[in-house]
C-alpha cells in the first residue's frame, strides 16, 4: 500500500532519496490498514540523525491500552554519505519533503523529495499546460 503526500505537488524536486522508517509494531500494523496524514510532516536532521517530524500515523485499532503519541518524531535509516548529502542540500536552502510511504516486503520505506516550493506563477503555468493537454 502506498501513501502519497498531496502537498508534495507544490514542490519542484531536483532529487529523491529512499529511506527506511523506524516504527513500532502497532505503527507498522496501522500503516498496512489505515492511511497516513502528512499535513505538517517534514524531514529534519537532528544531531546528525535524519528524523521525520509531524507524520501522523493513527493508532492501530486492536492495540490494547497503549497511549502512543501519533505525531511523534520517527528516525530514518540512511547511510552516512546520504546524510551528508541531505545536510549539504539543507545548507543550500532546499526543503526535505516526505513524498510517499510504501512497503517493500516487510520493511516500510519513505521517499524524500529534495526541492523548492513552486511560486504561484509556476503553478499557474503547470495548470495551463495540463488544461491544454486535456483539450486534445
Amino acid at each position: 500500500m502506498r501513501h502519497f503526500n498531496r502537498q508534495s505537488r507544490d514542490y519542484k524536486f531536483i532529487e529523491k532519496v529512499e529511506a527506511g522508517l523506524v516504527l513500532t509494531g502497532s505503527d507498522a500494523k496501522s500503516l498496512r490498514v489505515q492511511p497516513v496524514q502528512f499535513q505538517s510532516a517534514q524531514v529534519e536532521i537532528q544531531n546528525g540523525q535524519p528524523v521525520i517530524i509531524g507524520l501522523n500515523i493513527p493508532l492501530y485499532k486492536y492495540s490494547q491500552g497503549q497511549t502512543i503519541d501519533t505525531t511523534r518524531s520517527r528516525n530514518l535509516l540512511l547511510s552516512s554519505s546520504q546524510i551528508k548529502k541531505l545536510q549539504s542540500y539543507r545548507k543550500q536552502k532546499y526543503m526535505l519533503i516526505p513524498v510517499t510511504i510504501y512497503s517493500q516486503g516487510v520493511w516500510f520505506k519513505l521517499e524524500i523529495g529534495i526541492g523548492r516550493k513552486l511560486k504561484k506563477y509556476e503553478k499557474r503555468e503547470i495548470l495551463k499546460k495540463r488544461e491544454f493537454r486535456k483539450s486534445f
